[in-house]
């Protein structure tokens, strides 16, 4: 299965969202979004420095240096993120500030989605792990003797 991880379906995420596409066609490039198209791009690039850190393909650095993404510079270009940021965190964003001005309190709906949404995309799945070879068998996490504790 293939995600779309262009500029151009974040854009049409957000489109959807704040429901500016074509009502017969569902098109989202069409003359009501082009101010929006223009926009798009220079905020996306202000956004996946922040969302970076909580993807999946972010590298943890060992030498100091913070990782960066290469600029967005076009509809067609993929910015290295994993799909959550992609499809629910980015659109969120970018509805957000692209409705700054012309409708705030709809903007603030929308920022108030993508921080929720950004602080589901930082929980990571829990994983369990043994803490001694030996430890792993024993009851309570290596616990000796847990049988003649009170509880």
């Amino acid at each position: 299965m293939a995600i779309d991880k262009s500029v151009q379906a974040i854009f049409d995420k957000a489109m959807y969202l704040i429901d500016a596409q074509n009502e017969g066609t569902g098109n989202t490039v069409n003359t009501d979004t082009r101010e929006y198209q223009v926009r798009t791009i220079g905020i996306l690039n202000s956004l996946i420095d922040e969302v970076y850190p909580y993807s999946d393909t972010y590298p943890v650095p060992t030498d100091g240096t913070r990782p960066a993404l290469e600029d967005i510079t076009d509809f067609s270009d993929e910015p290295d993120l994993d799909a959550m940021l992609l499809r629910q965190v980015l659109p969120c964003g970018l509805a957000a500030k692209l409705l700054s001005e012309e409708n705030p309190s709809l903007a603030n709906y929308f920022q108030q989605l993508y921080e929720e949404a950004l602080r589901r995309a930082m929980r990571r799945p829990a994983c369990f792990e043994a803490v001694g070879e030996d430890e792993a068998a024993l009851p309570y996490g290596g616990i000796e003797y847990g049988q003649f504790a009170r509880w």
